[in-house]
């Protein structure tokens, strides 16, 4: 089987079953082009040229913002202005290896396809991104593996072995996962009115508990917002190291011989407003518990109550 060939019975599949996101993958652009994209990149295998001869990439999203499924499992398929743009970047940011010793690009340069490097080596070539800063890419170094999908991991570099041998056996397992409906990629594909998507299989996870309900909680005012950033130093502030003490004596009192710790607040500086609340984490003999503590905007008064399993809601007595 070529690439060519699976390519097609792929996009055969999609037309069947999810037209919207077959009809969603770009149209290839001309060799000149794809000339250019390798010369801004590094040598591509004869299979990475026929792949990109084929389409130009597949969006996630249309151009009005429209979710048009995922060719791929969990990751977005590349124009030729994305692959040379991911390469620039990738060259630009070095992973260290300064901890490897000073013989390691040695090293690296003297490794085959498949070899881990620890870093982005030029030869890398990606082809399908997620988003969040990793992606797959054909190691088009020579050796063995010549041609083989690996995956880079913006922390993790290019630890871990081939995936897959070539882009044919890639795009070929693909399809048959989109045909049978079985995991691919630690992802299920389904389809929603035209639209493939790929989606972390919890079937086999347990059932969450029921949650209880929010427990009413009266107050005599509403909570208000405010803005951590935009308090300063020199505006009406509350005695943090007070509502602490506060805290922990309620967090007693509720919980009497027992070991109480904590209960420091996140923010820096709260303004003397009546309704600003803010939680605070207390150990309870080594028990993390959450209190919720509301600014009365008298002195340092506080309200303050021990969080129950399933929250509060508000009721606001006139």
């Amino acid at each position: 089987m070529t690439l060519t060939d699976a390519w097609q019975a792929y996009m055969d599949v999609l037309r069947d079953c999810a037209p919207v996101t077959a009809a969603a993958v770009r149209a290839p652009r001309v060799l000149a082009e794809r000339e250019a994209a390798e010369g801004a990149t590094a040598s591509w295998t004869e299979e990475l040229r026929e792949f990109f001869a084929l389409h130009d990439g597949h969006a996630f999203r249309s151009e009005d913002d429209q979710f048009v499924g995922e060719v791929l499992p969990g990751v977005e398929l590349l124009s030729l202005e994305q692959v040379a743009a991911r390469h620039k970047l990738c060259r630009e940011i070095l992973h260290p290896i300064d901890h490897l010793g000073p013989d390691w690009p040695a090293t690296v340069r003297a490794q085959h396809a498949g070899e881990t490097a620890e870093m982005f080596v030029p030869e890398y070539i990606p082809f399908a991104q997620d988003g969040a800063g990793d992606f797959l890419y054909v190691d088009t170094r020579e050796g063995e593996q010549h041609g083989c999908i690996r995956y880079f991991a913006a922390e993790a570099a290019d630890e871990g072995g081939p995936l897959f041998g070539s882009l044919t056996e890639y795009v070929d397992s693909v399809r048959r996962s989109v045909e049978s409906g079985d995991e691919h990629s630690y992802l299920v594909p389904s389809v929603t009115e035209g639209v493939l998507a790929w989606d972390v299989d919890f079937s086999d996870r347990p059932p969450m508990p029921p949650q209880p309900d929010p427990t009413p909680l009266h107050l005599p005012f509403p909570l208000s917002d405010f803005q951590p950033s935009k308090v300063t130093e020199y505006d009406d502030l509350v005695d943090l190291d007070v509502i602490r003490a506060v805290v922990l004596d309620t967090a007693r009192s509720l919980h009497p011989g027992a070991e109480v710790q904590g209960g420091e607040v996140v923010f820096r500086r709260v303004p003397r407003q009546r309704g600003v609340s803010m939680n605070s984490v207390v150990q309870v003999d080594g028990e993390p518990k959450f209190f919720l503590t509301i600014v009365t905007g008298v002195g340092n008064e506080v309200l303050v109550h021990e969080l129950p399993p399933g929250g509060f809601t508000f009721i606001v007595d006139n």
